[in-house]
């Protein structure tokens, strides 16, 4: 299932010019996926940055963004195992079982995600009520 290394997107990026957005977080929590990915620039970013001066919610709070998988270079990743690590990690966390592959809700970037082509459909069951800030509260409290 491991698809190229180069053309695997990491689902859990920053907001910044060349980062595409494809989800937004819902007022349930969750996140709504796009049908397209919107490849944001920095009119957006210094808009986000405005916004987050305003109601103290970064972008990251707010969206989800893609960009490419920085591999060795990312703090998340396990030189060990060769692999990032966050996505297990998530899975632990959230501990949501898969139905059906078919019954995963649309994801524009499922057929590049670093996360799908490592966990498959068990990475995408996990994912949608995932953001970049929250993430981390999650994962340091199942640390403590």
């Amino acid at each position: 299932m491991e698809k190229k290394q180069e053309s695997l997107q990491c689902p859990s990026y920053i907001a910044k010019p060349g980062a595409d957005l494809f989800g937004i977080l819902g007022k349930d929590g969750k996140v709504e996926y796009l049908e397209e990915p919107i490849r944001i620039d920095k009119t957006f970013v210094e808009a986000a940055k405005v916004h987050e001066e305003k109601t103290g919610r970064s972008a990251e709070e707010r969206f989800r963004f893609s960009g490419k998988c920085i591999e060795g270079v990312c703090s998340q990743w396990s030189h060990e195992n060769s692999h990032c690590s966050l996505v297990g990690r998530v899975i632990e966390a959230m501990n949501k079982k898969v139905e059906a592959e078919n019954s995963l809700m649309p994801c524009s970037i499922r057929h590049s995600c670093r996360w799908y082509a490592q966990q498959g459909a068990l990475a995408c069951a996990n994912c949608n009520e995932i953001v970049r800030v929250v993430e981390q509260d999650r994962l340091n409290s199942l640390a403590a």
